[in-house]
């Protein structure tokens, strides 16, 4: 079916527009931009910049996606937002531009953004992640799958949040979340597994108790660093999710939200 376009919504010249798409009043879509199938825009809504968007998505009264990075060191160049399939953006949510020449910011799919979040240049998103209202996310930051960023959380740049990983509401979070662990407080440390989320997407009780026994090895015990992985992969060597942690902790920059030791 055509879209339907509501006479006050400017389609600039070379922007496309999938099918049965609905734009709604004073929405704006700038000429590189590349809209899906069964889109629904409504009203206020900008999407700018070379930005590609999957098929279904939802823009709420003025999200503003693909506009120009903050990042200071941008002096030009073709950079872009890309955006999968069936997201959710709420009321006032900006998604930016990469910085770098040909780099891009990408959010995945299944995807809710509540409203007056903001998602930074150079981020990479997975699919089926929450980010509740008034979350902040600085630039290349990165969050797997199934993550959840709650309400008024703030990351700083280059931080990763590994697959279902939880950052608590208010937080200030300045290293990474190991996969299937849950951050809170302010500077954020990591607290415990993230069962609940675990049980949700299907894992079983073998599963979850082999990820709770490598977070302990991990966060809990007085192994170094490097012991606890060379414990786990002793003890775990089948384990995907055992594995996932393991790659996790030798990839990370920033270093682990581990909890502060009281002397």
């Amino acid at each position: 079916m055509p879209s339907t376009i509501h006479p006050t919504a400017i389609i600039e010249s070379g922007a496309v527009i999938g099918e049965d798409c609905q734009i709604g009043p004073y929405c704006v879509i700038g000429p590189q931009v590349t809209l899906g199938n069964r889109c629904v825009l409504q009203s206020h809504v900008v999407l700018d910049g070379h930005t590609t968007i999957g098929d279904e998505n939802q823009f709420f009264s003025f999200a503003c996606i693909g506009k120009l990075t903050q990042d200071l060191k941008y002096d030009g160049g073709d950079t872009a937002v890309v955006i999968g399939n069936n997201n959710v953006f709420r009321e006032y949510v900006t998604v930016h531009m990469a910085t770098g020449d040909g780099l891009k910011t990408t959010v995945g799919s299944n995807c809710l953004i509540q409203a007056y979040c903001h998602i930074a240049h150079d981020c990479i998103f997975g699919s089926d992640i929450i980010m509740s209202s008034g979350a902040m996310v600085a630039g290349h930051v990165e969050a797997g799958d199934h993550s959840v960023i709650m309400g008024k959380a703030g990351i700083v740049p280059f931080v990763k949040i590994g697959r279902m990983g939880l950052v608590g509401g208010f937080s200030k979070l300045t290293q990474d979340v190991l996969p299937f662990s849950i951050a809170d407080g302010s500077p954020a440390e990591l607290r415990t597994i993230n069962k609940v989320k675990m049980e949700r997407c299907g894992f079983d009780r073998d599963q979850v108790r082999a990820v709770s026994r490598a977070y302990k090895t991990i966060i809990r015990s007085n192994l170094s660093l490097e012991d606890a992985i060379a414990k786990l992969q002793e003890d775990y060597p089948d384990s995907a999710e055992v594995q996932e942690m393991i790659a996790f902790c030798q990839a990370s920059q920033r270093g682990l939200a581990r909890p502060t030791v009281s002397e």
